[in-house]
């Protein structure tokens, strides 16, 4: 594109010394027009940049170019829609008279490259105003909102994007319902607006349409099914209130993979969702996967212990029958509790029905899957809890073979554990011992600061001659005396934790050479208690040279009182600082 030319439609200048207007676009309609690289015409570069007056000269001397398509389809009305250039949209559709017979309508519905209208362009950057200028000129939601070539419709985007107003919009001229099946993932707007969770648009949407909400996707979800998810109370009660049958329909395709709408719940561990479901649909928690799992194995398996927990104590009686279902494996909740939890939960296994005996099809109870893990302290602690439940160890051969051989396998397992464990004990103990040579440094200074401070006193000493003579200038006053007394609580728990520390340095534990398991079992635990001891002086000592800073300060800062206080709330900050960081951890 000429250089005078592409400036003049920036800059909206229609004549400018040599350049004219007129006499360009005359010479173009004789010999071809214009382009930028990406193939825009001089009213695509004037509606870029907002120019009204000019884009309505160029379309007085060249109509045609109303309807010239960059290299992306794209006609300046895609663009003014695009970028919100409302001015230019009002004077691209006030055009009348086209001698190439397109009207407003035919404008509005051509398609770029991916099928977008102008109508898409403008819902998808948010222009409200040029939403409400487009939709005007539609008459036919069949015809005047189609899919782009990614299948989305402009009322699925302003669902999609939360854009409520440009919704109502649309909505306004469907008048009557229809179903979007060409949408990405054959979604409907409802689908998209409940993913994204954009309640408004959800509600306004469903009011709408109701029969929305049983549409499928390509997954076999529908609406219901993400609102759950996505833990949407006030819409999924909304929508069973109007149809109770949708808590009953799956999710998912084929007969191995689909699920329900309280195993989605159950599966995000959401108590407020599985409320709603039973108080619309009080026998839906009797449904299964396509697995044959109940709710209280989706519970275990996705680790949410408080779902667990409400479903046996809250609906006791009513969801007591999920702790020995099996599933299609044979496995009931204590089977996969025994295989990926941590420890049994004392309402399963004080239940009366976890007490019988149980085998899945592979002929293992639930300490059989515990036993074959590997042996940790959590294996350990889980073993425990399902001994205890029946007083049998749940395996199928006599009672005194199957005492002895499961006894030996503990035994050695944790034979080849105790390597292991010595090593993490060694590694402790050398963290512990690093840990404690800088905190060696901090006591000893602390000892320091609090010695010296204890022999220069604030205030000074009274040097006039009399009985007084030597002492403390500030004795009488009661900050002072609080000053002293920390000082001295410093200085004696700083001198203790130096004390436990040379303990520690002299104390000797070797948990790699040591034979004697309880020697070595002995011997970190009173290095860990030196350690432990030694922290809490320091701690004590820290603080109580924080009290003796702003005690000492506010006994000489006295006759300020304001700037006293101010002193002494600072300086207590650090107090603060760590009950936060108590808090946070």
């Amino acid at each position: 594109m000429d250089p005078s030319m592409y400036n003049a439609a920036m800059k909206g200048n229609m004549e400018d010394g040599d350049f004219s207007l007129a006499d360009h676009l005359k010479k173009e309609e004789e010999n071809g027009y214009q382009v930028t690289p990406n193939g825009n015409t001089i009213l695509h570069v004037a509606t870029l940049s907002g120019q009204r007056e000019f884009v309505a000269e160029v379309l007085k001397i060249t109509p045609a170019l109303l309807c010239y398509k960059n290299k992306k389809n794209e006609t300046a009305l895609h663009i003014a829609a695009n970028v919100g250039q409302s001015e230019v949209v009002n004077e691209l559709l006030s055009i009348e008279g086209r001698e190439d017979g397109n009207n407003n309508e035919t404008l509005v519905r051509m398609t770029d490259d991916i099928g977008d209208t102008a109508l898409h362009k403008a819902v998808r950057s948010g222009h409200l105003d040029i939403v409400r200028m487009l939709l005007k000129l539609l008459v036919d939601p069949q015809l005047d909102f189609p899919a782009n070539k990614a299948g989305e419709t402009p009322l699925y985007l302003a669902a999609e994007s939360g854009f409520h107003d440009a919704l109502i919009e649309i909505l306004k001229l469907c008048q009557e319902p229809t179903t979007y099946v060409a949408a990405p993932s054959n979604r409907t707007p409802l689908h998209a607006a409940i993913i994204q969770e954009h309640t408004e648009c959800a509600r306004s949407l469903w009011q709408w349409n109701k029969p929305l909400c049983e549409e499928p996707d390509q997954w076999g979800w529908n609406s219901l099914h993400y609102a759950v998810k996505q833990g949407l109370i006030q819409i999924v009660s909304d929508m069973l209130g109007w149809k109770k049958s949708l808590a009953y329909v799956p999710a998912g395709h084929g007969e191995n993979d689909w699920t329900t709408a309280f195993h989605i719940a159950a599966s995000e561990g959401d108590v407020g969702m599985i409320i709603v479901l039973l108080d619309h649909c009080p026998d839906c928690w009797d449904m299964q996967n396509s697995r044959g799992q109940n709710a209280l194995h989706v519970a275990i398996l996705n680790n949410h212990e408080g779902l667990v927990m409400a479903l046996l104590f809250e609906y006791y009686g009513i969801c007591d029958s999920l702790v020995d279902e099996p599933d299609n494996d044979g496995n009931t909740p204590l089977h996969l509790l025994a295989a990926y939890g941590n420890h049994v939960p004392p309402l399963i296994s004080s239940h009366p029905r976890a007490k019988k005996m149980s085998f899945n099809k592979q002929n293992q109870t639930p300490l059989d899957i515990a036993l074959s893990r590997t042996w940790t302290v959590k294996k350990e602690k889980l073993v425990g809890d399902l001994c205890s439940i029946n007083g049998r160890l749940g395996q199928r051969d006599f009672k005194v073979k199957r005492i002895t051989e499961t006894s030996g396998k503990i035994k050695r397992i944790r034979e080849e554990d105790d390597q292991d464990k010595a090593k993490r004990d060694a590694i402790e103990i050398e963290k512990i011992m690093k840990a404690a040579e800088i905190q060696l440094v901090v006591a000893t200074l602390l000892m320091t600061v609090t010695f010296a401070a204890g022999f220069t006193l604030p205030g000074g000493l009274d040097s006039e001659l009399g009985p007084n003579k030597g002492m403390a200038v500030l004795l009488r006053k009661t900050a002072f005396r609080a000053f002293v007394v920390s000082d001295v609580i410093a200085f004696a728990c700083s001198a203790g934790a130096i004390f436990v520390y040379f303990f520690m340095a002299d104390s000797d534990v070797d948990i790699e050479e040591d034979d004697d398991k309880e020697n070595q079992m002995a011997g970190f635990a009173f290095l860990r208690r030196l350690y432990y001891i030694a922290g809490t002086l320091q701690l004590l000592a820290m603080a109580a040279v924080v009290v003796a800073f702003v005690t000492g300060l506010y006994a000489t800062l006295a006759h300020s009182i304001g700037l006293a206080v101010s002193v002494c709330v600072i300086g207590c900050v650090s107090f603060f600082m760590y009950f936060w960081i108590i808090m946070c951890l």
